[in-house]
């Protein structure tokens, strides 16, 4: 049979049995061929099939991201909101935030998110996996043990017209690209000079033991050609692909586990039931060895929930038969909220704003598929900086209390982007304005959501329920509205300023984006800054900690081997995992994690894996 990059899944799948859910399966079916699944996923099947004793399926709910452009090229990544590549998610009304809906962008497309996302590739802080041993009992898992495999993944491209990067610290084997991509000269000028003016100092290097906090140009995950390096292109390369003991089958979305209730003292996993469309017809896939889900923070609960495992009163409102009861299954949801993004109007020709217009992106279009560089290889957030907001005083308004998870952890992130970032990307620019947006982040949040079920029906999306500010001593925004504060002083300072233009309070359409952009910015009362906070305030995609990891079933979903507890051969391993929302980007945290456990996983005795689905 010829080996193709991505295949059918129904070429590796069996009709469902029309009898039901079966509570066991003869010897025969548990035999039948078995696989692997996800954006850690990627990484995960990558390592794995290197033992060609290892057999190995990846199943996509999405398509392959070989030929989507708006994955190839950085800057584009916004095209692909609601699209056939993402899951096109909203979360509940939130009472706490205007009783706004939120829109959730996930990548449904092999890479997942990290195929649709801004490419930061940053550690978080090395407090954040201390307070994951320490105060969740996650050993293994701290930052000393994940750091190799940091180092593992990652090839770093140096430049010279960047930072001086301390190479002790950076991979350069790793299959995974990281350097420094476009940056433009407000954030390299203005915005990074604007953080000193304002009592924040200059880190060149955020990867490393010593910490995240500073102001520094962001790291990307963006290759030496321009282009995106995903989990997908850096893991499943054209060569990853073909080999013999590894099958990748795409438009296979997972309905629910097959669970064998009747063979052993505990529930067993032994498969996956998936379709290809709504309403389609059933099939199954068999594992030999081991389930892996890699659903990410929303679909990883979601499937879990679909088959019997989770919160018994969740399970008997759908009328889902119980496998295994855990009050743990989509529970502690922790997201990155941003507050409104401050639009600084700047001066002509210092953002990327002009892209918006088709004829003037063109030429950049020419010059990345030519050349590979230019704009185009931009990320959106290209600077940021990072704080403790009990450091940075205001007379007259309170201090937050420290929730960060240690002395070098921040609590805030303040991203600068030289373009106009309002609903995503979605609303540009009024015509002929350019803007430099500055976003502030809780990277330490309180406030605790769920992913449950809106029915039984696999296809219909999760309930997402971040519950956004709603913590009982409202310090989500406390410590919004201090970052708020030092973005105001930022924008006022005169490294920033000297690329600004004035606006008048009146300059409409100008006053709808930032109506405080005038005037004495210590006046702004916290009244009005909250009023506008929870109009636009808007995610920063990074929802954690719905299969939590830990050592005890009452409070976690997932052992420190990722094993599913109370249920046999099935594992998870995605941000859904995380014990705790870290302070920062998880997209190299997951990564390394992925790594990591599939070295466990081969290390285990019996020594071979079927199936990671």
């Amino acid at each position: 049979m010829g080996r193709n990059p991505v295949f059918n899944p129904l070429q590796y799948a069996t009709p469902q049995l029309k009898t039901g859910p079966p509570a066991t399966y003869t010897a025969a079916q548990r035999s039948l061929k078995g696989y692997d699944y996800g954006a850690a996923g990627c990484v995960l099947a990558s390592k794995l099939s290197e033992d060609p004793k290892i057999s190995v399926l990846v199943l996509e709910a999405g398509g392959d991201n070989t030929n989507i452009l708006e994955s190839k090229v950085p800057l584009m990544f916004p095209k692909l909101f609601h699209t056939e590549h993402d899951w096109d998610y909203y979360t509940t009304e939130q009472p706490g935030v205007a009783s706004r809906r939120f829109y959730w962008p996930r990548g449904r497309m092999l890479g997942g998110s990290t195929s649709m996302n801004a490419m930061i590739y940053h550690h978080a802080s090395k407090s954040d996996f201390v307070e994951w041993v320490v105060r969740h009992g996650c050993e293994g898992w701290g930052y000393d043990d994940l750091q190799p495999y940091f180092r593992a993944m990652e090839r770093f491209i140096p430049n010279a017209a960047r930072p001086a990067i301390d190479a002790k610290h950076r991979g350069d084997k790793g299959h995974w690209e990281t350097g420094y991509s476009w940056l433009s000269e407000i954030g390299d000028k203005g915005f990074l000079p604007a953080c000193e003016d304002v009592g924040i100092p200059l880190t060149a290097d955020i990867n490393t033991p010593e910490g995240t906090l500073g102001a520094t140009r962001l790291q990307t995950f963006i290759d030496v050609k321009g282009r995106r390096s995903s989990f997908a292109t850096a893991y499943l390369t054209p060569k990853v692909r073909k080999r013999p003991n590894l099958t990748i089958a795409c438009s296979a979305q997972v309905t629910r586990l097959l669970v064998d209730r009747l063979s052993g003292p505990v529930p067993s996993i032994i498969g996956v039931e998936l379709q290809t469309k709504r309403g389609g017809e059933l099939f199954e896939v068999h594992a030999h060895r081991e389930v892996i889900l890699s659903g990410g923070a929303t679909n990883t609960p979601q499937i879990l929930l679909l088959s019997g495992i989770g919160p018994e009163e969740e399970l008997n409102k759908h009328g889902i038969p119980i496998v295994k009861v855990n009050e743990s299954v989509g529970k502690n949801l922790k997201d990155h909220l941003v507050s409104t993004p401050i639009s600084c109007k700047a001066k002509p020709g210092t953002t990327l704003d002009y892209l918006g217009n088709l004829l003037h992106a063109l030429p950049a279009l020419a010059r990345w598929l030519v050349l590979g560089s230019g704009p185009l290889t931009h990320n959106a957030g290209e600077a940021a900086a990072f704080i403790r907001s009990n450091e940075h005083q205001f007379p007259g308004r309170s201090t937050p209390k420290d929730n960060t998870s240690g002395s070098i952890g921040p609590d805030i992130e303040i991203v600068g982007a030289p373009m106009a970032f309002i609903h995503h990307g979605e609303e540009p620019a009024p015509p002929g304005v350019n803007i430099f947006t500055l976003g502030c982040c809780c990277l330490r949040p309180q406030s605790k959501g769920t992913i449950t079920l809106q029915s039984k029906d696999a296809f219909d999306p999760p309930r997402i329920d971040p519950n956004y500010l709603s913590d009982e001593d409202n310090n989500d925004l406390k410590v919004l509205l201090s970052g708020l504060r030092v973005c105001l002083r930022i924008m006022r300072s005169p490294a920033l300023a000297k690329y600004l233009e004035p606006v008048s309070s009146d300059d409409n359409p100008w006053s709808y984006w930032w109506p405080y952009s005038s005037g004495d910015i210590e006046q702004i009362s916290d009244e009005d800054l909250t009023k506008w906070l929870k109009e636009k305030a808007f995610t920063l995609y990074h929802p954690v900690g719905t299969a939590r990891m830990g050592t005890s079933p009452a409070t976690s979903v997932v052992d420190t081997q990722c094993r599913v507890h109370g249920v046999g051969r099935l594992r998870a391993l995605d941000a859904s995992v995380f014990p705790e929302q870290i302070s920062g980007h998880p997209t190299a945290p997951i990564g390394a994690m992925a790594y990591k456990l599939s070295e466990m996983i081969r290390a285990d005795e019996n020594g071979r894996v079927m199936a990671n689905l």
